[in-house]
């Protein structure tokens, strides 16, 4: 295969985590939708969220298993992504067309088009995406790239919505009908990604093609699985460090716009700190290859979490400076880019020392209940956000707010990202899969009586 071929491919590939990155990027925005466009209260808002995010968590479980037990024509995972591609467009355009009804009506819809979206589209999306990487190679560095490229696109989509939404929306005049607009936009920009994504995927160690090399997986219930799973130890650590990075990203996709309007008072700065979040994402993606190459995905992301902490320290000095804000900003962004990078090939290097050390290969579960954790931990830090609003008292869609929430705004940007920083620092230090990996591979070579493939 060629270089350009591959090249070609693994954007293709990551295309998924753009079309992944950007619904989640608009849903972090509903926070701010439905307590300043819509009307709801904050507590209301972030209960609901939270409920929606559980519920949503534990259908991923069974998500994974359904994974594990799909044959088609296309693979296992693959054909989930065509599946989805139009439900996505759909579900996200309901999201945001809430209607003109009554408060507790307004609810009602709003928890009936989250459950539509998160149980019945992201999930069935997410999951078989996320096992792709573990069906398309076993090589370290393969992995490795497709984490930088996922990782890129991901931030890239991330940042348009960052930087490009609140701006354009407002620009469209700020009410419903400029938000439903849109997002059906964003929704339609979501759907032609994950069709890409299924278009430039080849599933090469699916149950079937496995049993053509000579590997009967052997099947197994979702306790016995789960078992498994517990006493993989690196694994453990890994949905650890999920969990509290997705509270880290639940918090800054979400929590930003209320800094900008009532901390700096300017709700459109958040545009320029989506917009300065770029330059991050730019350089550590040029340089995350080769800097991998010579200290590993974990030392990389030890770095990348030093880095980040030092960034809301510079914020410490002054919170309501905007320059020390953004210069903070994008020392966060340094320090998370590269986790995101990482995290992926990391747990997908679990399947591997997991098989290794129990012979039996879980790749949807593993996926399954990584991103249970990880749901777990977006619902964590939305609900975080609107149960501190209300805790400060916060008056919902009000011009300024009082001084108890506006202490609630910097806790939820400041202090609890900085203490998550730190205790996912410390579990990264503790992850040193790297150095058995290769002995790893050869030893499950060894035993299928073939060379190592990738």
């Amino acid at each position: 295969m060629s270089r350009e071929r591959t090249n070609r491919s693994l954007a293709g590939d990551a295309m998924g985590q753009f079309a992944l990155n950007m619904s989640t990027g608009l849903v972090g925005l509903m926070m701010y939708y439905y307590t300043d466009i819509v009307g709801v209260s904050a507590a209301l808002v972030g209960t609901l969220i939270m409920l929606t995010k559980v519920l949503d968590a534990f259908a991923d479980i069974g998500m994974g298993v359904l994974v594990d037990r799909t044959r088609s024509r296309h693979g296992q995972a693959k054909p989930w992504l065509l599946w989805m591609s139009v439900p996505m467009l759909v579900s996200i355009v309901l999201l945001f067309s809430v209607p003109e009804w009554s408060a507790n009506a307004k609810v009602i819809y709003a928890l009936g088009t989250n459950l539509i979206f998160f149980l019945l589209v992201y999930t069935p999306t997410s999951i078989p995406y996320n096992s792709l990487m573990a069906l398309t190679t076993r090589s370290q560095q393969d992995r490795a790239l497709m984490g930088v490229y996922r990782a890129g696109f991901g931030y890239l989509a991330g940042m348009v919505i960052a930087i490009g939404f609140i701006p354009a929306v407002n620009a469209m005049g700020g009410g419903r009908a400029a938000w439903t607009t849109l997002a059906a936009v964003v929704g339609l920009i979501a759907a032609v990604s994950v069709y890409i994504a299924f278009r430039s995927t080849t599933e090469k160690y699916n149950t079937e093609e496995l049993k053509k090399l000579g590997e009967v997986q052997k099947s197994y219930s979702v306790g016995a699985g789960l078992r498994l799973l517990v006493t993989n130890k690196y694994w453990v650590i890994i949905v650890w460090i999920g969990l509290l990075a997705n509270v880290l990203f639940a918090l800054g996709v979400s929590s930003g716009t209320y800094y900008a309007k009532y901390i700096w008072g300017d709700v459109n700065i958040v545009g320029l700190m989506g917009a300065i979040g770029f330059i991050p994402v730019i350089v550590v993606f040029l340089i995350s290859g080769p800097v991998m190459k010579r200290i590993g995905k974990r030392n990389l992301a030890i770095v990348g979490l030093m880095i980040g902490i030092a960034g809301l320290l510079v914020r410490l000095v002054d919170v309501e400076s905007i320059m020390l804000g953004l210069i903070g900003s994008i020392l966060q962004s340094f320090g998370l880019v590269p986790l995101m990078i990482v995290l992926m090939p990391l747990l997908t290097d679990t399947i591997e020392y997991g098989e290794w050390k129990h012979g039996q290969r879980i790749v949807g579960l593993t996926n399954s209940f990584n991103s249970f954790a990880q749901k777990m931990g977006t619902a964590i830090g939305t609900a975080l956000i609107g149960w501190m609003l209300a805790w400060g008292n916060y008056q919902e869609g009000a011009a300024e707010q009082g001084e108890a929430a506006r202490q609630m705004i910097i806790g939820f940007n400041i202090y609890i990202p900085a203490i998550v920083y730190f205790i996912i620092a410390v579990l990264m230090f503790s992850f040193s899969l790297e150095k058995q990996y290769v002995q790893i591979l050869d030893d499950l070579e060894k035993r299928r009586g073939g060379p190592a493939q990738s």
